[in-house]
Protein backbone atom coordinates (compact mmCIF):
# COMPACT_ATOMS: atom_id res chain seq x y z
CA UNK A 1 0.00 0.00 0.00
CA UNK A 2 1.13 3.52 -0.81
CA UNK A 3 0.53 6.29 1.72
CA UNK A 4 -0.66 9.64 0.40
CA UNK A 5 0.33 13.00 1.90
CA UNK A 6 -1.54 16.07 0.67
CA UNK A 7 0.31 19.37 1.24
CA UNK A 8 -0.42 22.93 0.29
CA UNK A 9 -0.75 26.59 1.10
CA UNK A 10 -3.36 27.83 3.55
CA UNK A 11 -5.92 25.14 4.28
CA UNK A 12 -5.66 23.53 0.85
CA UNK A 13 -4.48 20.17 2.19
CA UNK A 14 -7.06 19.68 4.93
CA UNK A 15 -9.78 21.08 2.67
CA UNK A 16 -8.84 18.66 -0.10
CA UNK A 17 -8.77 15.78 2.37
CA UNK A 18 -12.18 16.82 3.70
CA UNK A 19 -13.61 16.83 0.17
CA UNK A 20 -11.98 13.47 -0.58
CA UNK A 21 -13.51 11.97 2.56
CA UNK A 22 -16.92 13.31 1.59
CA UNK A 23 -16.75 11.50 -1.75
CA UNK A 24 -14.55 8.47 -1.02
CA UNK A 25 -15.13 7.84 2.66
CA UNK A 26 -12.23 7.99 5.09
CA UNK A 27 -9.19 6.43 3.40
CA UNK A 28 -6.86 5.35 6.20
CA UNK A 29 -3.68 5.89 4.22
CA UNK A 30 -4.30 9.56 3.28
CA UNK A 31 -3.17 12.44 5.48
CA UNK A 32 -2.84 16.19 5.06
CA UNK A 33 -0.50 18.96 6.17
CA UNK A 34 -1.39 22.63 5.74
CA UNK A 35 1.05 25.53 5.40
CA UNK A 36 -1.04 28.32 6.92
CA UNK A 37 -0.16 31.98 7.05
CA UNK A 38 2.31 32.62 9.85
CA UNK A 39 3.94 29.17 9.76
CA UNK A 40 7.63 29.37 8.98
CA UNK A 41 9.24 27.15 6.35
CA UNK A 42 11.34 25.62 9.14
CA UNK A 43 8.21 24.72 11.12
CA UNK A 44 6.63 23.20 8.01
CA UNK A 45 9.79 21.15 7.44
CA UNK A 46 9.78 19.83 11.01
CA UNK A 47 6.10 18.85 10.85
CA UNK A 48 6.44 17.26 7.41
CA UNK A 49 9.57 15.34 8.42
CA UNK A 50 7.84 13.93 11.51
CA UNK A 51 4.77 13.01 9.49
CA UNK A 52 6.73 11.29 6.71
CA UNK A 53 8.98 9.42 9.13
CA UNK A 54 5.95 8.26 11.13
CA UNK A 55 4.08 6.70 8.23
CA UNK A 56 3.99 2.90 8.44
CA UNK A 57 4.40 2.36 4.72
CA UNK A 58 7.67 2.59 2.83
CA UNK A 59 6.11 4.04 -0.33
CA UNK A 60 4.70 7.57 -0.08
CA UNK A 61 3.12 9.80 -2.72
CA UNK A 62 3.23 13.48 -1.76
CA UNK A 63 0.64 15.54 -3.61
CA UNK A 64 1.31 19.30 -3.47
CA UNK A 65 -0.90 22.14 -4.56
CA UNK A 66 1.71 24.12 -6.49
CA UNK A 67 5.04 23.28 -8.13
CA UNK A 68 7.82 25.44 -6.78
CA UNK A 69 5.92 26.52 -3.67
CA UNK A 70 7.31 26.07 -0.17
CA UNK A 71 5.36 22.86 0.57
CA UNK A 72 6.51 21.30 -2.72
CA UNK A 73 10.14 22.36 -2.28
CA UNK A 74 10.14 21.13 1.33
CA UNK A 75 8.81 17.71 0.28
CA UNK A 76 11.47 17.40 -2.41
CA UNK A 77 14.17 18.35 0.10
CA UNK A 78 12.90 15.84 2.67
CA UNK A 79 12.69 13.10 0.05
CA UNK A 80 16.49 13.23 -0.06
CA UNK A 81 16.86 12.92 3.73
CA UNK A 82 14.68 9.81 4.20
CA UNK A 83 16.46 7.08 2.23
CA UNK A 84 14.49 4.37 4.04
CA UNK A 85 11.32 5.65 2.32
CA UNK A 86 10.42 5.69 -1.37
CA UNK A 87 8.89 9.13 -1.88
CA UNK A 88 7.49 10.65 -5.07
CA UNK A 89 6.41 14.31 -5.10
CA UNK A 90 3.88 15.68 -7.60
CA UNK A 91 2.31 19.13 -7.89
CA UNK A 92 -1.00 20.39 -9.21
CA UNK A 93 -3.16 18.21 -6.98
CA UNK A 94 -6.84 18.35 -7.87
CA UNK A 95 -9.92 16.36 -6.89
CA UNK A 96 -9.77 13.84 -9.75
CA UNK A 97 -6.13 13.09 -8.91
CA UNK A 98 -6.85 12.85 -5.18
CA UNK A 99 -9.79 10.51 -5.76
CA UNK A 100 -7.63 8.29 -7.98
CA UNK A 101 -4.92 8.22 -5.33
CA UNK A 102 -7.38 7.33 -2.57
CA UNK A 103 -9.03 4.54 -4.56
CA UNK A 104 -5.92 3.04 -6.19
CA UNK A 105 -3.19 3.31 -3.55
CA UNK A 106 -3.70 -0.25 -2.35
CA UNK A 107 -3.60 -1.85 -5.79
CA UNK A 108 -0.56 -0.19 -7.42
CA UNK A 109 3.06 0.37 -6.55
CA UNK A 110 4.39 3.90 -6.16
CA UNK A 111 5.60 4.37 -9.74
CA UNK A 112 2.33 3.08 -11.26
CA UNK A 113 0.21 5.12 -8.88
CA UNK A 114 2.18 8.30 -9.55
CA UNK A 115 1.78 7.97 -13.32
CA UNK A 116 -1.91 7.13 -12.97
CA UNK A 117 -2.59 10.04 -10.59
CA UNK A 118 -0.82 12.55 -12.83
CA UNK A 119 -2.73 11.34 -15.91
CA UNK A 120 -6.05 11.45 -14.03
CA UNK A 121 -5.31 14.97 -12.81
CA UNK A 122 -4.68 16.16 -16.36
CA UNK A 123 -7.80 14.44 -17.67
CA UNK A 124 -9.80 15.95 -14.80
CA UNK A 125 -9.69 19.38 -16.39
CA UNK A 126 -12.76 19.91 -18.54
CA UNK A 127 -13.68 22.95 -20.61
CA UNK A 128 -17.47 22.67 -20.77
CA UNK A 129 -17.82 24.98 -23.78
CA UNK A 130 -15.14 23.19 -25.80
CA UNK A 131 -16.63 19.83 -24.93
CA UNK A 132 -20.17 20.80 -25.86
CA UNK A 133 -18.97 22.29 -29.15
CA UNK A 134 -17.15 19.07 -30.01
CA UNK A 135 -20.08 16.76 -29.33
CA UNK A 136 -23.79 17.25 -29.03
CA UNK A 137 -24.22 15.32 -25.78
CA UNK A 138 -21.27 15.37 -23.38
CA UNK A 139 -20.46 11.96 -21.97
CA UNK A 140 -20.11 11.93 -18.20
CA UNK A 141 -19.50 8.46 -16.82
CA UNK A 142 -21.69 8.30 -13.77
CA UNK A 143 -21.47 11.07 -11.25
CA UNK A 144 -20.03 11.62 -7.86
Amino acid sequence: MVSILIIGHGNFATGALSATRLVAGAPENVCALDFPEGMSPEELKEKMQALLAGLDTRQILVMADLAGGTPFRTAVELKMTLPEKQIRVVAGANMPALMEAAFSSDSMDLAELTADVVQTGVEGFVDWDAQTEAEEEPDFEGGL
